[in-house]
């Protein structure tokens, strides 16, 4: 009896499989194509990440932080540093690319990022390197987190102080 019962289960087994690739011809390809999709999403981790986070993207302080660090953000992306912005409830943006799937409160909250501008960078360990309240020139990022990598337009000794800096020191 038991014998019948598991002939019968593998027949209507084979006889589903046969009657859903005779209505969709594709399903075994797609099914593939799916779980590739699937298997090629990585999975975010913060290290080794520079978080530039406010209240809104059109707020001053991150604008100028955009501003600021902007010459740098290729020569961070190839240093396998990610840039990754964060604007209130807005969609995070990881290296300039959405990412829907993460929630901005809970990453909000998981970086103990403040309600205002924070700009905090998490080395490769998954430790706060640094974290600033303010906007920060990018030769300061980069010394404060210890990332040696050479920024285009950026000179490499400063005899005098910038003007920008000036301007954030006084703010």
């Amino acid at each position: 009896m038991g014998f019948s019962l598991f002939i019968i289960a593998i027949c209507l087994i084979v006889g589903g499989i046969a009657a859903i690739m005779s209505v969709r011809p594709n399903f075994a390809a797609e099914v593939t194509a799916s779980l590739r999709k699937t298997e090629a999403v990585r999975k975010f981790t913060p290290k080794n990440t520079l978080f530039i986070v406010g209240p809104a993207a059109n707020h001053q302080a991150c604008r100028m932080q955009r501003r600021l660090l902007k010459p740098a953000i290729p020569a961070l992306i190839r240093d396998d540093v990610i840039v990754m912005e964060l604007y209130g409830e807005e969609t995070p943006r990881k290296n300039g690319e959405p990412l829907d799937w993460l929630d901005p409160a809970l990453l909000r909250h998981a970086i103990a990022a403040g309600p205002g501008f924070n700009i905090i960078y998490v080395d490769p360990d998954g430790k706060t390197q640094f974290r600033g309240e303010a906007p920060m020139l990018t030769a300061d990022i980069l010394r404060q987190a210890q990332i040696k990598i050479v920024v285009p337009g950026e000179p490499q000794s400063r005899a005098r102080k910038s003007k920008v800096l000036k301007k954030l020191r006084a703010a």
